[in-house]
């Protein structure tokens, strides 16, 4: 806690030492959040329950009994956030600027603590900008859920902050075209040690984006695809994931939607991996991605009294190539995979209606979430059989006050 304190204490010491220095300005912004949560069974989760992922499927002790239908409830407010946005001089003809933004999810020995979201550089000309460093990664993109829930549509959303080179070029004042290099950090892949940015490190080729954006003053649409390669051990894996998107934002309403084929996503919090396809020794495995399609729709309306409703679609498309079982168990890196049981997640439902009440630098939210999740036993070619539904009804509340 002490270092926590301190840390935000030199940050704000500082913007006041360099507000003075000509040529530029700086804008402290962010907001103090609390929430509460109630889920009727255990969860996959991230930042103890304030991503809320999907619901654990059945795990049947000697009675017949699910230890995973346990309820919880939790108060956390940790999501409260601190930004510092820069502008600076022109330099090389371009306007400049940078972010510096964290929040205080973060986990350690003090249990939650400082972490960084953002930290970047732009430079921006007429039609074109530069990125260094790190934000939202792409896919996340400039479409995401209007909710009261902090995991932004997450695990049907793709969710991820890295470091970057972002170009950003606009043909026409409404069409643009990106490109980007981005590497893992926070948010990583899985493998046989584990989650880890070692991966994408080992086989130096870093994660490349590519997309196309229209933009005017209600409409918002785009076209992406995302390729990545992995070295696990001695080999490689290769995926590649594309999504649409499109929004559309006038008067009181707003209407969202995204659809992704991926491959790979576990470093987006969303599930699927990779598999052992065949293997002659630990150190030469052939490796195939798991396939997921997901989509959602998110309508809200109002401006002071908000009501709104989200809908989540993902469904497992199996492997690319047959899985290898090895002992009689197949080898999976990723998220809704569990090795013990051998069972993983088939399609994941959710139904979220929402109310928020604004008021100037004031919030305040309530949500129900019905997430259902499907799983079976998983097959050599990725699929299920043996399939089964646990459900999980979610109510979340917050609050929060914006400077």
């Amino acid at each position: 806690m002490k270092k926590t304190l301190l840390l935000s204490l030199l940050l704000l010491v500082s913007v006041h030492h360099f507000a003075a220095r000509p040529g530029y300005q700086y804008d402290i912004y962010g907001f103090i959040r609390n929430e509460f949560y109630y889920n009727s069974r255990l969860n996959e989760e991230v930042i103890d329950g304030i991503f809320n992922l999907y619901p654990k499927p059945q795990s049947l002790n000697s009675s017949g009994v699910d230890d995973n239908a346990v309820p919880q409830a939790e108060m956390i407010s940790v999501a409260t956030r601190l930004g510092l946005n820069i502008k600076g001089q022109t330099i090389a003809g371009a306007n400049s600027s940078a972010k510096i933004e964290v929040d205080f999810a973060g986990t350690g020995s003090y249990y939650f603590l400082i972490r960084l979201r953002q930290a970047y550089m732009q430079l921006d000309w007429d039609k074109t900008s530069l990125l260094a460093g790190q934000t939202w990664h792409p896919m996340f993109g400039a479409v995401s859920p209007t909710g009261v829930s902090y995991n932004a549509g997450v695990p049907f959303q793709p969710f991820n902050r890295s470091p970057q080179l972002r170009i950003n070029h606009h043909i026409t004042p409404s069409l643009s075209l990106m490109a980007a290099a981005i590497y893992q950090m926070q948010y990583t892949s899985s493998g046989p040690s584990g989650t880890s940015a070692e991966y994408m490190k080992k086989a130096l080729q870093p994660d490349l984006f590519g997309g196309l954006e229209y933009k005017n003053a209600v409409w918002t649409s785009g076209l992406g695809i995302d390729y990545k390669r992995l070295k696990p051990d001695h080999s490689y894996i290769s995926s590649i994931s594309a999504l649409a998107y499109a929004q559309y934002v006038k008067a009181l309403w707003q209407v969202k939607a995204k659809a992704l084929l991926g491959q790979n996503l576990s470093d987006h919090l969303m599930p699927g991996g990779y598999g052992v396809s065949s293997s002659s020794n630990p150190g030469e495995r052939v490796y195939t991605n798991i396939n997921n399609f997901s989509s959602w729709l998110n309508v809200v309306y109002g401006k002071t009294w908000q009501v709104g409703v989200f809908g989540g679609y993902l469904q497992n498309l199996g492997s690319g190539m047959n899985l290898l079982a090895e002992n009689d168990k197949f080898t999976i890196y990723g998220r809704g995979f569990y090795s013990n049981s051998q069972e993983i997640l088939d399609r994941l439902i959710r139904v979220a209606p929402l109310v928020i009440y604004n008021l100037p630098d004031f919030s305040i939210g309530l949500e129900y979430n019905l997430t259902q999740a499907t799983y079976g036993k998983v097959n050599a070619d990725g699929r299920v059989s043996q399939s089964y539904h646990v459900n999980n009804h979610r109510i979340q509340a917050s609050v929060s006050y914006f400077f």
